[in-house]
């Protein structure tokens, strides 16, 4: 019997718990609802950290007699280590930097080394039950290294990641120390979502100016594997929201609050007391409105329920002071006997509370300084009752505001945007609160979480996934080569294409320097006599002529653009427009050189490269960023092609490419086998170029898509006098 392939989520909780009575509770949170309701018809499982080992023990069974196809897997967690890793890492870092408050994060290296060790655990756990076809979908900044971990153990199951919260501008994510270690983690899964494209934008810069990867919208490749990328903003179960919000136990609670309530207009705010919700803005903007606006005063109030969280951290402490100072400072200036213009509640509330509360109010004001999504709007959209309809105000900041197009916008930092958002939702009228309201609740009738998990999912499931090349090992002896290897190289004619920098000589500080050892070109000599021997180079003409005067090999210089072939002169393979593009890209090279102390231009005929190999490092290497993301977006439509290289940054005419050549020269020579050797980015685009025409070998560290790994530079020579004397 074939096994069908299974879905397995994983979250920092698990979708369900153990009270104190030892009772198995299932939690009511949007991605519980989302990915229940996605598997409904088929079996899943779900793992999450568990602190208490004995609910850890019990817990799986407990849900496998109440969910007949549900799989719950509590990874237990020593209570230290999750506080170490869950607070102090993931909650110290990642969550105030991601949200802009970067002045909050707390890094320590200890902290970090527990994050790592919860991952690895998350990831073996995974492993024993994961196999080969299944699907793994992980969720939010908690497991930013499982994806790398969890393939490195399963190189044949499908991953995703979803963010559930804003990704940052890049120039703050940079200010985490671990910021590549992240980065390279995550990039090991097969699909990764986010809220919205602002968020996905922002990774794309991150991944560029952290690692030099290139990405677009739709997919990065990074070391030889392709990450799908797209946006999925998140909903709520819309049409089972609106039925509960009109039950008749919610629909006499609001009738309750209705007569309650000690001013006509009563707006809103339901929000964890978090610095990320900016409660302090919402109440500054609303004391502003009740200066500008004196007509508001006593016909507008707001009901804050503010739902504690974290309420041992200092900055979290330090926002419930301010927030209940300002309730305070409003309450004096403008409440009377018989009015209060803040009613503050620091407390959670029930379901039925909270629908009543949508229903009742006549707005709901939604300030965050930076919000993932921000379920909350949705939820006070689908709760109206379109005979009395209210008005959504929501911060721009929220990742709602770009489906929610309906909402009064506003800018939480601009007590001005924020008063006038309430004067426009008070004086607003009926039939202008029906037609934005019924427009809002239409568009999330049509997409609900269930639709968010099933898109996500369809998409992860129908990736392809990368296959994972392990370069074999090469010997430098040849007794040590493998069957193939030297059945291979008996072929009666082999055409050999070698690298030179990095390949033939070592990479040094200064490339003009470089020059053959006298027992490499002995060996070189050797080989051309027996094979046909090409040197493949991004170096010029006039260098290459210099280093292999009076020697019968084949030269090829700048990626292939200009070829001299045994007997022949020079010639040239380009047939775009140089002068284009030459001119731009100088003069930006030329201005980033007075920048980087030591860094110079070098200028070739069909190429410019920018080195920086004596300058200082980390402030050339950020520069070499910046300024390969200007020449990508400036010259994108121009016949040239840019890249990052070791300590270099180079343009290139797109006839120069090592890839490019080689189907040209295979096209010369058909049939003739091809042996290629190269050691930087430079030659992937050969070794992909070669597909089964040939045998290709890497020399030294980093991912590849060769077949073979000679170990470093230092044996190449060693191992071009064992070809020789293989090939006699």
């Amino acid at each position: 019997m074939i096994r069908k392939p299974q879905r397995i989520f994983v979250s920092n909780r698990l979708p369900y718990s153990i009270n104190e009575n030892g009772d198995l509770k299932r939690g009511s949170g949007g991605l519980v609802s989302a990915l229940m309701g996605v598997s409904r018809s088929e079996s899943f499982s779900w793992f999450g950290f568990e602190t208490n080992e004995d609910h850890a023990l019990k817990m799986h069974n407990l849900v496998k007699n109440t969910e007949t196809n549900v799989n719950c897997y509590p990874v237990y967690l020593d209570k230290d280590v999750y506080e170490k890793y869950y607070n102090g890492f993931a909650n110290d870092i990642l969550w105030p930097l991601f949200h802009y408050e970067s002045h909050l994060a707390n890094f320590n290296r200890s902290n970090w080394e527990f994050y790592q060790e919860a991952n690895k655990l998350m990831a073996q756990q995974i492993a024993e039950v994961a196999q080969a076809g299944d699907t793994v979908w992980i969720h939010d900044f908690h497991f930013f290294l499982l994806p790398k971990m969890l393939r490195d153990l399963c190189p044949e199951v499908k991953i995703g990641f979803f963010l559930h919260i804003p990704f940052p501008s890049a120039e703050l994510f940079r200010q985490i120390p671990v910021r590549e270690e992240l980065l390279s983690g995550i990039l090991a899964c097969d699909l990764i979502g986010f809220h919205e494209y602002s968020y996905l934008r922002q990774f794309i810069v991150a991944l560029k100016m952290v690692l030099g990867v290139d990405a677009n919208f739709i997919q990065a490749q990074y070391e030889g594997h392709r990450t799908q990328l797209g946006v999925y903003p998140i909903s709520i179960e819309s049409d089972e929201f609106r039925e509960k919000s009109q039950t008749p136990e919610v629909e006499a609670k609001v009738e309750e609050y209705r007569r309650q309530h000690s001013s006509p207009f009563v707006i809103v705010g339901i929000d964890r007391l978090d610095y990320s919700k900016g409660l302090e803005l919402k109440l500054r903007g609303l004391q502003h409105a009740l200066r500008k606006y004196p007509e508001l005063r006593e016909r507008v109030s707001l009901l804050q329920i503010a739902i504690p969280t974290r309420e041992d951290v200092p900055a979290y402490m330090s926002i419930r002071k301010e927030v209940e100072h300002l309730v305070g400072s409003i309450n004096g200036e403008f409440g009377t006997p018989s009015h209060n213009p803040v009613h503050y509640v620091y407390n959670s509330v029930q379901e039925t509370e909270l629908l009543a509360l949508y229903r009742s109010a006549s707005a709901i004001l939604v300030t965050s300084k930076r919000d993932g999504m921000n379920l909350v709007a949705m939820e006070y959209v689908m709760a109206q009752d379109l005979k009395t309809p209210g008005s959504l105000i929501l911060s721009e900041f929220a990742g709602a505001a770009s489906l929610l197009s309906d909402a009064l916008l506003v800018n939480p930092w601009d007590v001005d945007s924020i008063a006038d958002a309430i004067k426009k939702a008070h004086d607003m009228e009926f039939e202008e609160r029906l037609d934005r309201i019924s427009h809002l609740q239409d568009i999330l009738s049509k997409y609900s979480s269930t639709k968010w998990a099933q898109g996500f999912i369809h998409d992860l499931e129908n990736t392809i996934l990368t296959p994972r090349r392990i370069p074999k090992p090469m010997p430098v002896r040849k007794e040590d080569w493998n069957s193939d290897f030297a059945k291979f190289i008996a072929s009666p004619r082999l055409a050999v294409l070698l690298d030179y920098d990095g390949t033939l000589v070592s990479i040094v500080k200064r490339p003009d320097q470089v020059v053959l050892i006298e027992e490499t070109r002995k060996a070189l000599l050797a080989l051309a006599e027996k094979t046909d021997l090409f040197i493949l180079s991004g170096r010029n003409r006039e260098f290459l002529d210099g280093q292999f005067q009076g020697m019968k090999v084949n030269l090829a210089a700048e990626h292939g653009a200009f070829v001299k072939l045994i007997g022949e002169d020079w010639k040239t393979r380009i047939s775009s427009d140089i002068n284009s593009w030459y001119p731009h890209i100088e003069k930006i090279m030329n201005d980033y050189t007075e920048k980087v102390p030591l860094s110079f231009v070098e200028k070739k005929k069909a190429s410019l490269v920018w080195h920086f190999r004596l300058s200082p490092q980390d402030f050339a290497a950020f520069q070499s960023k910046k300024m390969d993301d200007e020449l990508q977006l400036g010259m994108a439509n121009q016949p040239v092609t840019v890249n990052i290289g070791k300590a270099i940054v180079e343009a290139k005419a797109i006839e120069c490419n090592k890839g490019s050549f080689l189907r040209w020269l295979r096209q010369q020579m058909n049939s003739v086998p091809f042996l290629c050797v190269g050691d930087d980015r430079t030659d992937e685009d050969m070794f992909e170029a070669l597909g089964g025409a040939g045998v290709s070998v890497k020399v030294g560290d980093g991912q590849t898509l060769a077949q073979y790994r000679l170990s470093s530079q230092k044996d190449v020579t060693q191992w071009l006098w064992s070809l020789v004397s293989a090939l006699s």
